[in-house]
Formats: structure tokens, sequence, C-alpha cells
């Protein structure tokens, strides 16, 4: 399962802990006095939430850590890194011939739709949710894509255009454990199934 980094703060937590065991008191007025429980409670609770919110600001950029970063948290294993294709979009299957990809980095996808490259930078919410915040693509013509004769030629302009607007209104992802990753929109529709490549 992918944790996020949070080991860290649970060690920093234990060994505050281990601190203040040994030191449970102050001097005032020349006398020792033992520190209210609550007192250490709350401190060490500022504390930890301090490491943990560096942590997450440290995950915002390239960091050392990447075994440990969760981009669009699925459930599972970490994503960073992984490539993926496109196989179905609101259960219509991409024709054979095309091929949309998609790697996931710290805070972008990026990939290729048969004939741009493109980025779509996101931003997670809650613990399995995000939301794309922009879009960008190279502006390469699109062919035209024979299926042979007799089937329906393959535009894919026009098939990059409808899986750049899909990808747009997705909210969260799961993986199966087929092995396959969904998307899911903002209304908890499917819209976008992927296989590993």
């Amino acid at each position: 399962m992918c944790r996020c980094g949070k080991e860290n703060t649970f060690l920093f937590y234990f060994s505050l802990k281990g601190y203040f065991s040994g030191r449970s008191f102050v001097k005032a007025n020349g006398k020792k006095q033992t520190l209210n429980f609550y007192a250490i409670s709350a401190l060490t609770a500022l504390l930890v939430s301090s490491a943990s919110y560096a942590a997450d600001e440290e995950l915002d950029g390239i960091t050392d850590r990447e075994t440990q970063s969760c981009p669009l948290n699925s459930g599972g294993p970490s994503l960073l890194g992984t490539k993926w294709r496109v196989s179905e979009t609101y259960g219509n299957k991409i024709p054979t011939p095309v091929t949309l990809s998609m790697t996931v980095n710290l805070d972008t996808m990026t990939g290729d739709t048969g004939c741009n490259k493109y980025a779509a930078k996101f931003k997670q919410i809650g613990a399995t949710g995000f939301v794309i915040s922009q879009i960008d693509r190279t502006r390469e013509p699109c062919m035209v894509v024979s299926q042979g004769e007799g089937k329906p030629t393959i535009h894919l302009g026009n098939i990059e255009g409808s899986y750049l607007r899909i990808m747009r209104r997705m909210g969260s992802v799961q993986q199966t454990d087929e092995g396959t990753l969904v998307f899911y929109d903002r209304n908890g529709k499917e819209g976008l199934v992927m296989t590993k490549l």
C-alpha cells in the first residue's frame, strides 16, 4: 500500500515521546514542578504536525524519496514512474492502431496522444482525490489513419481532443486486481481504463 512517507512522522513522534519521558519537570521559583500532561501532549502534536507539513512541502518537487511518494493515490502500490496505455474511454474501446500513453510523475501525468505529447498538471485532494489544473500539449498536425479496406478511417485529432477533455473531468483513480488503472470522474462514473506498459 502507498504510505506517502508517514513512517518518518511516526518515528519523530516516538522520539519526542522518549525525550519527554525523562524530562517531565521544570523549575519554577527554585522548585521542581511536574509539567502538565496535556501541555506535553499539545506540544508534541504541534511538532509532529510541523514535521508532517514539512515532509509534504518537500514532496511538491523532485526528492530522493520517490518510493515514499504517492501521486494519484490509488489505494495500491505507488504509481510514481509507472507507464500505461489507454484502452477505454467511457466504455468505448480505443482502436488498435492508436496508442494513447500516460506516465505518472510527482505532480503531472505526461504521455503521447498518438500525434502530440501532453502534460496534465494535477493536485491531490484528500486521501484519494485529485483535480487537473492545466493540460499542455505540443501542436503537431494529427494524421488520419486507415484501418484497412472497408473499415472506417481514424482521425487521431478527434481521439486526442476527446481523450484530453475526458482526462480533465477525472477526479479519482483505482488500481484493480486485474492490473488495470481505472479513472473515475467527479460523479463517480468510470471514464478511463488503462493497462500497464
